[in-house]
This record gives structure tokens, sequence and C-alpha cells, in this order.
């Protein structure tokens, strides 16, 4: 399945915001053109996904911890890559913040964008190392294999 296919699957039931061409044109002046892959901004466009909640047990979470997250609104992708950590440290390796944690624990979701995969795996991306420069790559938890796994698994919360 795609992401799209999966996309489809839930749409009926997602409770986010469809991204403007306004906020694609933040995103798209506010990061790399590596970061904003066609593919990306064709889905925040076509479905719910800003502001709309994801849980995944632990069993389904790579990491074993679960993932509660909050489906970042665009204007937000940018601000976490480009002005906080450790989203500025780990841009330039090819991350893309796409979630925080809905729980609190201030870590955030991103996708690895650094094979260039129309279906990229979703990671943690932890802000307890945040300091060390450059970010540890070997400390960044792996959730998903794909996005499209990740939206197969979830639940909307």
């Amino acid at each position: 399945m795609t992401i799209k296919d999966e996309l489809n699957r839930i749409a009926r039931d997602l409770q986010g915001t469809l991204a403007s061409d306004d906020d694609i044109r933040i995103l798209k002046t506010g990061l790399p053109a590596a970061l904003t892959p066609d593919w990306l901004t064709s889905i925040l466009q076509e479905f719910r996904l800003a502001g709309a909640s994801f849980s995944l047990s632990e069993e389904l979470d790579k990491s074993g911890l679960g993932a509660d997250m909050l489906w970042l609104w665009p204007k937000q992708i940018v601000e976490e890559s480009c002005g906080a950590e450790p989203g500025k440290s780990v841009q330039s390796s090819g991350f893309l913040p796409i979630g925080a944690c809905a729980i609190g624990s201030g870590d955030y979701y991103y996708l690895d964008l650094r094979q260039a995969s129309g279906d990229p795996p979703v990671v943690r991306v932890l802000h307890d190392y945040a300091v060390e420069q450059p970010y540890p790559l070997d400390k960044i938890e792996s959730v998903s294999s794909s996005l499209s796994e990740f939206f197969r698994d979830a639940r909307l919360s």
C-alpha cells in the first residue's frame, strides 16, 4: 500500500486541517528543496493532517516505546526545523519534523529523507542529545519503516 492508499483509508476520520497554498509556500521558502518533496506537499494539501493526533502501540513502534503524535502545521514544521533544537542539528542530515509528542516528552517525530524515498521511515529525534554537536545520529529511534506503515498501524486519537 502507498501513503495515499493508507491516507484514503483513514481520510474520513482525520480531524486535522488541510494545508493552504500559503502553508506550502511557507514550507518551500523556509526549507531546503530536499525536505519538501512534491509527494509530501501533495498529501498535506489533500488530507487533513495538520493537528491530527496519532497513536502507535508499543508493539507496533519499532523503538518499543509507543508513540502519541500530534501532526505539525506547516509553519510549525519550519519553526522546529530551522529555529529549535534538535531540528536545526538534524535538518542538514535530511530529517524533517512532522509531529510533536502529544504527551509532553518534548521529543519530535521526523521523516528520514536521507534516501529521497517516496515513502520514508518515521523516526523519533530525542531532545536529550540536542546539546551535542553534531547530533549523534545513532541516538535517533526508528518508529516505523515507512510513513505508509505508520498510517497503517497508528490509531487516530
